[in-house]
């Protein structure tokens, strides 16, 4: 089915060749996305988004010298040990990670790496990820990089994860926990487990326990590059077969990167998203992406909806018309850019623009009429990067200075539809609310996590004024002190 329905994407050169052929030639790889599914069309769906990620952050290609040495020898990540089912335990010291967002997609790829290797060294057997979060405060809370440890499991790597532990993890991460639950569905809230001292060897005996955690094992983290050394590369599948690429033009004219055309193309992206010319319902359109998680594509910088393609209803000589949804979770800005591969047939409203934290914009699609019957074999390449302090003030400049390999990329396909397709959904506003408490809380959270830094940079700040003033009233004292010889004089 997999080789039948992505034909064309394999063609294309949108996987890598080698995980095509693990999908051609292993069974036990292609029974992780088959297994705990109810409907083959999931699966079918779940493998296309895993090896399309797979193919953008180039994973068959990382080794462990594609990261600094630095990052092995902290010990934020390894394996050791086992639980009492025999599962092998991926240790995660949280306390270890400082959110650093220069630093996010190369932590994201070294905890990719992880998995990978688990994956490859025994196929088909579950890990527990154990949290440890002794010692952590906001300053080790990254919502981005929880999001996408889970989606690993979720889309990624699936049938990999047997359950998550917390262990002992602080009463101020309750808020940050309430907006995770609404990323999960109630089967994987079940698979999280919040433990301490005494509940841990309900599921990890104490001889396979760490001391701080109330085990016996005196195990001391330290890296040994000889013993994964070349694992990747003995586990990995020859690539085969040469590359084709699809040519995406663009259809739009670049403007200043300034301030206030930020907040003009802001203010564009908010006006057309309400357009009441569309010769479909938009929000009903919108309810059944909303209602459907598969029909998202979460990426490292942008959440993508839909997932696979563009639907275009042609009645009479109306415009058809879709929408694009970009979901911005991060705390930084995205740049965006979008191209085509028959710039002539569509318009793209925005074209390009900025994605604030926490915030959605909506890319509007208009298909000229007369190409309708044309459009089978369109194509739709969403573009996006960090925008950092130091970025040109020219869009064009942007893209052309950004590394390729810091740029996310993900492709739609365009497709012709019915009537018939568009009147089942029925509208639930109360989801966009729901969204909207959910983006306000992380930003909450965010603010509370900067102003706790700033409270106790400005606490070490004002211990060390005090103990700079008891020392200088010390000297002080000794300076006002009588200098007397304390031995009786004698008098001739």
């Amino acid at each position: 089915m997999f080789l039948d329905e992505f034909a064309e994407n394999i063609e294309k050169g949108l996987y890598d060749d080698r995980d095509v052929s693990r999908v051609k030639c292993e069974d036990q790889y292609v029974r992780c996305f088959v297994e705990d599914r109810d409907k083959l069309e999931d699966s079918l769906a779940m493998m296309h988004e895993s090896l399309k990620w797979r193919m953008e952050i180039g994973l068959n290609d990382l080794t462990e010298d594609n990261f600094n040495r630095w990052m092995w020898d902290l010990g934020a990540v390894f394996f050791h040990n086992t639980d009492k089912d025999g599962h092998k335990i991926l240790f995660v010291k949280v306390k270890e990670y400082r959110k650093d967002l220069n630093m996010l997609p190369t932590v994201k790829k070294f905890f990719a790496l992880a998995l990978e290797q688990a994956s490859l060294a025994a196929p088909g057997e579950r890990i527990v990820l154990l949290f440890d979060m002794l010692d952590t405060g906001f300053a080790n809370l990254d919502m981005d990089l929880i999001k996408y440890c889970l989606t690993c499991f979720k889309f990624y790597f699936p049938g990999l994860l047997a359950y998550i532990l917390v262990f002992e993890m602080p009463w101020i991460f309750n808020a940050a926990w309430r907006v995770i639950k609404t990323w999960l569905n109630q089967k994987a809230v079940e698979k999280i487990k919040f433990v301490n001292k005494p509940d841990i060897q309900e599921y990890i005996n104490k001889d396979q326990l760490l001391e701080h955690m109330g085990g016996t094992d005196k195990f001391q983290y330290s890296y040994d590059p000889t013993v994964q050394k070349g694992f990747l590369e003995n586990g990995k599948i020859s690539r085969s077969g040469a590359k084709k690429r699809v040519t995406f033009a663009e259809n739009t004219v670049y403007k200043s990167f300034s301030n206030d055309n930020i907040k003009e193309e802001d203010s564009k992206s908010k006006s057309t998203a309400v357009n009441k010319n569309l010769n479909i319902n938009r929000s009903a359109l919108q309810s059944r992406r909303m209602n459907r998680d598969e029909n998202s594509y979460i990426g490292r910088l942008l959440t993508i909806s839909p997932a696979e393609e563009l639907q275009f209803y042609v009645e009479d000589a109306r415009e058809s018309t879709d929408v694009i949804s970009l979901t911005n979770s991060l705390p930084y800005a995205i740049a965006f850019k979008v191209k085509t591969t028959s710039p002539e047939k569509y318009r793209v409203r925005p074209s390009a623009g900025i994605v604030r934290p926490g915030s959605c914009v909506e890319v509007t699609v208009y298909l000229h009429n007369s190409y309708a019957q044309t459009i089978s074999r369109d194509k739709f390449l969403i573009m996006a990067i960090e925008l950092t302090e130091d970025y040109p003030t020219s869009v064009s400049d942007l893209w052309k200075t950004v590394p390729r390999e810091n740029i996310m990329e993900h492709r739609l396909r365009c497709t012709q539809v019915t009537r018939g397709d568009y009147s089942e959904p029925t509208v639930r506003p109360d989801n966009w609310e729901i969204k909207q408490q959910i983006i306000s809380l992380r930003r909450q959270l965010d603010t509370l996590a900067t102003s706790h830094d700033r409270m106790l940079r400005n606490s070490k700040i004002t211990l060390g004024l005090q103990i700079l003033t008891l020392f200088f009233m010390f000297i002080f004292l000794l300076y006002l002190l009588p200098d007397e010889d304390p031995r009786p004089h004698c008098t001739y």
